[in-house]
């Protein structure tokens, strides 16, 4: 759950700054260009022996694909591409069994993503410790630099994850999932966040139709990867509401992790009060659906039949209520919910078997799910500033 109101002000930012953004000066679409680069390029890598392997691998780093996504004041990629190429590129097969082992297809099943990202990063380390690159920390591999590659290589299927940024915008929209830190990143609740992110941008047909507009810019659209999933919008909006302040003019706390645990168990049984509020909501509409059936079959003129008092006709319908005159003179006013539930009543009517059952089945719980429903109603009010 996220604060929708602070999200669509940073839409509106976004949106009021994109010629800003994209600029020559600024230039983030240049995103959009490595992701297309990237997977090009590694593709080509990993289809070569290990000396194209190390030059391709080299190019990149050389025309920047990777600049600020990945690679910046720590140099995680460099290092992999000057552990590839050391010692007439010794370990340039290990590197490569590397990213082949981390591209491998998943099936989106995040606890297997999680286990290639722990087996890359103990395994880059254990390659960086035995060269002589060991005294250079900034090559070592953290949970930014993996997310970069997967992002990078198939963001269709992937978030960018960058820390600082990350967490300044949870704190804005008011998303207060714990996915860890460090190398430590619970996926399935960043995911969650991007998730939800992603399903607010399709919502948001201005903000598709600028996003749209970058095509006409600096770039070919040949040269700029497919963003259907707006895996790279998110990302981008991510980053960019922390490079250029775009929340600067929102009102937002931000929260100690305490807090944030307490917000998201409150978030939570918010959740799970609305899922059975709507569980009996469902049922009532069902009962509408019943009753309007039974209002257009049950209507004056209508022949009935009752074990006691054989045949009669339907004489008046009245607030729930249907009066009947037997053959014999009695009048007898029933409940319609009541005779459907108990049978009291037999009369010629369209439905299939199954559906009669169940029908009968909604009227003997309509008072029970009438009752459920206020019960359900009431227990509401307490996550209300939530839930709106």
């Amino acid at each position: 759950m996220m604060n929708k109101k602070n999200l669509q002000q940073i839409f509106a930012n976004y949106i009021a700054r994109f010629a800003e953004l994209n600029d020559a000066a600024h230039d983030e679409t240049f995103k959009w260009w490595a992701a297309a680069e990237f997977r090009k390029r590694m593709d080509e890598a990993l289809q070569s022996d290990n000396e194209n392997f190390v030059d391709v691998l080299r190019n990149i780093v050389k025309d920047d694909v990777v600049g600020t996504i990945i690679d910046g004041r720590m140099q995680p990629f460099g290092g992999l591409v000057a552990i590839a190429g050391d010692n007439n590129c010794k370990l340039a097969g290990d590197v490569k069994r590397l990213f082949l082992d981390l591209f491998a297809n998943d099936g989106n099943d995040l606890a297997k993503r999680e286990n290639k990202i722990a087996a890359f990063l103990k395994r880059s380390e254990e390659l960086r410790l035995a060269t002589k690159y060991s005294k250079y920390y900034s090559y070592k591999q953290t949970a930014r630099s993996v997310s970069g590659y997967l992002f990078l290589y198939d963001p269709s299927h992937h978030y960018m994850y960058k820390a600082s940024e990350a967490h300044r915008f949870a704190d804005v929209i008011e998303f207060y999932g714990d996915w860890g830190s460090g190398d430590q990143i619970n996926l399935k609740v960043y995911h969650k966040m991007c998730d939800e992110l992603v399903a607010e941008i399709a919502n948001c047909p201005e903000l598709k139709k600028t996003d749209e507009s970058r095509i006409t810019g600096r770039y070919k659209p040949s040269e700029l990867a497919n963003d259907d999933s707006y895996h790279i919008l998110a990302y981008d909006i991510i980053f960019c509401n922390y490079a250029y302040d775009l929340d600067r003019d929102i009102s937002f706390k931000k929260l100690s992790l305490a807090e944030k645990k307490l917000c998201e168990e409150r978030q939570k049984k918010a959740q799970e009060a609305l899922s059975e509020y709507l569980k009996e909501e469902k049922l009532c509409q069902q009962l509408d659906e019943v009753g309007q059936h039974y209002n257009s079959v049950l209507v004056p003129g209508v022949r009935v039949w009752n074990r006691f008092n054989g045949t009669g006709v339907i004489k008046n319908r009245d607030n729930g209520n249907i009066t009947v005159q037997f053959e014999s003179g009695k009048i007898v006013k029933y409940d319609c919910f009541a005779t459907i539930a108990e049978g009291y009543l037999k009369f010629d009517d369209t439905l299939d078997t199954e559906t009669t059952q169940r029908y009968r089945k909604l009227c003997k719980e309509r008072s029970n799910t009438l009752n459920m429903l206020s019960i359900k109603r009431n227990a509401l009010k307490e996550y209300e500033d939530i839930l709106e």
